[in-house]
């Protein structure tokens, strides 16, 4: 798997999370930085991300969790040509940081995965679903197994690793936006 950009929620991650054990597995995997990591605010984050998005010379396939999910959605709203695919783990529900869903809502247009748990305490299954409607994406339930960090148990997360897998391959499946081509028939005489 090639072309991943990992996105920490809050407070980047620490050593024994997930994103950051994949990162020591996969080094060659990019890992989002210069985020106000103690700041939740998703105008700062989301424009940061796309700028990164922007400057980048391949589609990326990103994998985002917590509030970091919620900035890879807004970035790849304004860049989706840029995103090969969205890998959303236990995303934070906008609602705890007076974020109003009409700012989120609606189809992604990217190969996505959206994976939630029975009793995250960021976001609520019954929230999940609700955004899996509004974005149009898949929704796996790892069952009751908590924000899907350090804390809930989830040090390596194979189950991440291969839900991720099945997700590139969709994403590489699908080909980048270009513009419509005018075939123009000539009439022969």
């Amino acid at each position: 798997m090639n072309k991943i950009l990992l996105i920490p929620g809050l407070h980047n991650s620490g050593p024994d999370h997930w994103q950051s054990r994949w990162h020591q597995q996969f080094p060659h995997w990019q890992r989002m930085t210069g985020l106000p990591w103690d700041t939740p605010d998703l105008r700062v984050w989301g424009a940061k991300l796309a700028g990164k998005l922007r400057r980048s010379r391949n589609r990326l396939h990103l994998v985002a969790h917590s509030f970091g999910a919620l900035a890879a959605i807004v970035a790849t709203r304004q860049q989706p040509d840029k995103v090969a695919s969205l890998f959303l783990a236990a995303p934070a529900d906008p609602a705890y940081f007076g974020v109003a869903d009409d700012n989120l809502a609606g189809p992604l247009m990217v190969a996505a995965q959206l994976v939630a748990s029975r009793n995250d305490p960021w976001m609520s299954l019954e929230r999940a679903q609700y955004w899996r409607q509004q974005w149009q994406i898949p929704l796996f339930d790892a069952g009751a197994v908590g924000h899907i960090n350090v804390q809930s148990g989830h040090g390596n997360w194979q189950q991440g690793l291969q839900l991720l897998a099945a997700l590139h391959q969709r994403g590489e499946l699908v080909v980048a936006p270009t513009k419509p081509t005018l075939w123009v028939s000539q009439k022969s005489d």
